[in-house]
């Protein structure tokens, strides 16, 4: 006999606002985020306002990438149908794919922003996007967003409203990212941010683990014969093959990063990434809400074959 899921995806309310898990994680992650890059600002050469006002600048872009990834690769049957819902992310509808995208977008912007080399950036914010994918996860399975393929294995989990009892393919997956997070502390020892190589090694780590974990994932939509996010998860470990053979052929020299002058902490900076990281514990859930009601619905009126 498997779980039954039964947790409240609702963590508590105050005066009548619900917090949800699954937005937690995602507070959890961005703090974790902002706490890493300012523990690193001397190897980026960062000042501590530019740490706080690059993360309000990666919290945002995440955010949005996040929105827009799922609007139009997951989800469009539906916003095409309900335009005026795109901007609610507070209705959920998020995805991990996008989140990436944003990440990258928003290293750019940091990149070019600061002078600093985009490739050593990348490789720092390696640790924290799998700090924040492994916590993510976690908020999949206590919403229940994610659904597995049905198993019979003692370990399988009876989600709500969902058929036969399932494999737990969040815990999965957040496991494996979870586990990116001290082998790619260990690659920034060993080559050091500049060289590429965590960046390579994420890449490749997030997108096969990942191809092979979604095998036990029922993926509401699909894009050619797969899941939609298997595409990207090839994708992204064929890029990250080619990035490590690459960088692994450079010199191994340093990349020097100079100083930035010293500034204090903008107050009004402080205040508004506060209220960024916070945002996310509105969001209840990884898919629109009235979506994936109606697209479980519609499973469960199908006749079994």
């Amino acid at each position: 006999m498997g779980y039954v899921h039964h947790i409240d995806p609702v963590m508590f309310s105050i005066a009548g606002f619900n917090v949800y898990w699954y937005g937690f994680a995602y507070t959890f992650g961005f703090a974790f985020m902002v706490l890493w890059l300012w523990w690193k600002r001397s190897v980026l050469g960062w000042s501590p306002a530019q740490v706080v006002n690059l993360s309000i600048v990666f919290v945002v872009l995440i955010l949005a990438g996040g929105r827009i990834f799922d609007v139009i690769v997951y989800e469009w049957e539906w916003y095409r149908l309900h335009p005026d819902q795109i901007a609610k992310l507070w209705v959920g509808g998020m995805a991990s794919h996008g989140l990436l995208a944003g990440s990258a977008l928003a290293a750019v912007v940091a990149s070019l922003w600061t002078r600093t080399p985009l490739l050593k950036l990348l490789d720092i914010l390696t640790v924290a996007a799998a700090f924040i994918f492994g916590v993510g996860r976690i908020g999949n399975f206590i919403e229940g967003g994610v659904i597995g393929t049905v198993t019979t294995m003692p370990w399988g989990v009876k989600l709500p409203d969902v058929e036969g009892f399932r494999h737990p393919v969040s815990l999965y997956d957040g496991a494996k990212n979870l586990m990116l997070v001290p082998l790619l502390m260990a690659v920034l020892r060993r080559w050091p941010a500049g060289r590429g190589v965590a960046t390579a090694v994420f890449l490749i780590g997030y997108g096969s683990l990942r191809f092979l974990v979604d095998q036990f994932r029922d993926y509401e939509s699909a894009l050619g014969g797969l899941g939609p996010g298997q595409w990207f998860n090839i994708g992204m470990a064929v890029f990250g093959v080619l990035i490590l053979a690459v960088c692994l052929r450079r010199n191994a020299g340093t990349v020097e990063t100079r100083p930035a002058a010293s500034s204090p902490v903008p107050v009004l900076g402080a205040l508004l990434i506060l209220l960024l990281v916070l945002f996310p514990l509105s969001i209840p859930t990884s898919w629109t809400t009235e979506y994936i009601v109606l697209k479980r619905g519609a499973a469960a009126e199908q006749p079994a074959p």
